[in-house]
This record gives structure tokens, sequence and C-alpha cells, in this order.
């Protein structure tokens, strides 16, 4: 029977309140790999899946392309 690994990352993303009369603050977001408990701060994503391809092995295409 083969071997299930699984791998699972929360990612939370949190935006400062200004006042009525200056824009919103940029988004910031955090990821999570929840086995290890390892967080990374991040604000491309770019950056959120290098952290992910730590632990799981991604391919350079997009999820479209593994459909196909």
């Amino acid at each position: 029977m083969p071997k299930t690994t699984i791998a699972s990352f929360v990612l939370r993303f949190t935006q400062e309140l200004s006042s009525d009369t200056e824009p919103l603050a940029p988004w910031r977001a955090v990821i999570r790999h929840v086995q290890s408990d390892e967080e990374a701060h991040f604000t491309r994503m770019d950056e959120a899946l290098a952290f992910i391809s730590q632990y799981v092995e991604l391919s350079n295409g997009t999820a479209d392309e593994d459909e196909a």
C-alpha cells in the first residue's frame, strides 16, 4: 500500500484599518506549515510558494497544467 504524505498550510492575511480619509494599509500575510509549526511572513505570492516548496515538491507550471 502506498504511503501518504500530508503537508498542511495556513495562510493568514491582515490589513490595518486607517481613518476614513486615508487609504488602507497594505495587506500583510503569514504562512504556517502545520506539521512543523514553522512560519514565514510574505507580501508576494511567490514568497509563499517558495516557503511551501521547502515541504512540497512543486512543478514549475500551474495547477491547470497538472490537470491537462
